[in-house]
C-alpha cells in the first residue's frame, strides 16, 4: 500500500517510511505535506488503496511474481540502511539469495573495452567459485559478463532491473535471466509487471545494487557512468566500494580513478575482494585455488585425446579467455601440461612430469 502511494515514480519518497517506522501507523496516521508531496498524502487517504493493493499482489503472482515487503522473512534487510529504502520488491526466482552472504556487486561499463570484459569475468568467477553471491544489472557490456561468470561458478546470482520483471531490458538478455532464475538466484525490481523503467528508474535500480550486498566492484566506468551512482548509493548505505584501475589516458577508467582518489579500495585482483568480505587470506587463496584447480581439470580432459591448438582447447574446456589463461599457465608452470611448435598444446603424463604434476580436485 506505501509502495502504490509513492507511485513508483522516478524518484522514491524519502519521508514516507522513517526506519524503526511502523508502516501500519503510517497508514492509520498519514503524513501530510510539507513531510511528504501532495500526490502521495493524498493517495495515503485514498478509500480504495487496500484493495488496489490486493490487486496488484494478484497480478504479480499471475505471473510467477512474488511481492516482498520488509515484514517478509526473506527481505533484504541490508536495503534498509539506504536513507531511502524500497518500500517493496517485485521478486522472480529464489528470494533467498537475496540474503545469501557473503554478497558482492560487479558493475560497470556498457561498452567494456577486453581488458574491462576481462577483468569483470575474472572477478565474478573467482567470487562465485568462493560461494559469494554476485549481484548486478542485467545491462549489456560489464553486467552481462558478471552475470554470465557467475552462472559458470555456481553460486546464485542476483540480477536488478529497472522495469517491470516482464519488461527486460535489454531483451536479448531474456535467455541470460531465464537462466539466472532457473540456477537458483532471482530477478528484482521495485516497479510492478506492465511497468517501463523511464531513465530515473535506473538510478533507483543502482540504489539497490548499492545498498543490497556487502560491496560493490566498479570495473570500468566513465565519468558519466551510472556505475558512478551504484558506488554513491553505497557510500550512502556503509556498502564498501572496490575499483578495477585501468590505463589513465582510458575515458571508460576515469570514473574509477575519481572513485579510488575519493578513498575506493583498488581492485589488483580478486583476491583483495575476497579478503574484503572476510575470507582470510588463506581461505582467499583456497578459494581461488580450487576455481584454478576445476579450470585445470577441464584443460587437461580436452587434452586427453592428443594435442590441441589454443583456441580450439579454450572452447573444448568451455572456459572463458581470463580462466582459460590462468589454468594453462599453471599447467605449463607445474610441468602438467606444455607448448609445442604450432601453437599446440599437449597433455604431459605423469612419468613425464613427475611430482610437479597439478593437483586436481
Amino acid at each position: 500500500m506505501l509502495a502504490l502511494a509513492d507511485g513508483f515514480g522516478e524518484a522514491p519518497c524519502a519521508g514516507l517510511l522513517p526506519p524503526g517506522t511502523d508502516p501500519q501507523e503510517v497508514l492509520r496516521s498519514p503524513p501530510a505535506p510539507p513531510h511528504v508531496p501532495p500526490r502521495v498524502a493524498a493517495r495515503l487517504r485514498a478509500a480504495g488503496l487496500r484493495e488496489e493493493a490486493a490487486a496488484l499482489r494478484r497480478r504479480a503472482e499471475a505471473r510467477a511474481t512474488a511481492v516482498l515487503t520488509p515484514a517478509d522473512d526473506a527481505w533484504p534487510t541490508r536495503l534498509d540502511a539506504h536513507p531511502a529504502p524500497p518500500l517493496a520488491l517485485f521478486v522472480r526466482g529464489d528470494a533467498a539469495a537475496l540474503r545469501r552472504a557473503p554478497s558482492a556487486a560487479v558493475v560497470g561499463s556498457r561498452t567494456p573495452t577486453p581488458y574491462g570484459r576481462d577483468a569483470a569475468t575474472e572477478l565474478a568467477d573467482a567470487l562465485a567459485r568462493a560461494g559469494v553471491a554476485v549481484w548486478s544489472g542485467l545491462a549489456r557490456g560489464v553486467d552481462g559478463a558478471a552475470h554470465e561468470a557467475s552462472l559458470a561458478g555456481g553460486a546464485p546470482a542476483v540480477a536488478v532491473l529497472a522495469g517491470g520483471l516482464d519488461r527486460l531490458y535489454p531483451p536479448e538478455h531474456k535467455d541470460l535471466a531465464d537462466r539466472i532464475v532457473a540456477a537458483g538466484g532471482c530477478l528484482i525490481s521495485e516497479l510492478p509487471c506492465d511497468r517501463r523503467a523511464r531513465r530515473g528508474h535506473f538510478l533507483r535500480r543502482n540504489r539497490l545494487l548499492g545498498a543490497g550486498p556487502l560491496a560493490v566492484a566498479v570495473v570500468e566506468a566513465s565519468l558519466a557512468s551510472g556505475a558512478l551512482s551504484t558506488a554513491r548509493f553505497a557510500a550512502e548505505s556503509g556498502t564498501d566500494v572496490y575499483c578495477v584501475p585501468g590505463p589513465w589516458r582510458s575515458e571508460r577508467s576515469q570514473g574509477c580513478h575519481r572513485l579510488i582518489a575519493e578513498g575506493a579500495g583498488v581492485l589488483e585482483s580478486p583476491d583483495a575482494l575476497l579478503h574484503g568480505l572476510g575470507f582470510s587470506t588463506p581461505d582467499a587463496a583456497a578459494a581461488l585455488e580450487l576455481a584454478l584447480d576445476a579450470d585445470a581439470e577441464a584443460v587437461l580432459q580436452a587434452l586427453r585425446t592428443g594435442p590441441r591448438p589454443t583456441d580450439l582447447l579454450r572452447r573444448e574446456a568451455g572456459l572463458e579467455r581470463p580462466q582459460f589463461l590462468r589454468a594453462i599457465e599453471a599447467l605449463a608452470r607445474t610441468g602438467a601440461a606444455e607448448r609445442l611448435d604450432g601453437d599446440l598444446w599437449r597433455r604431459v603424463s605423469r612419468g613425464e612430469a613427475g611430482s610437479t604434476a597439478v593437483r586436481t580436485r
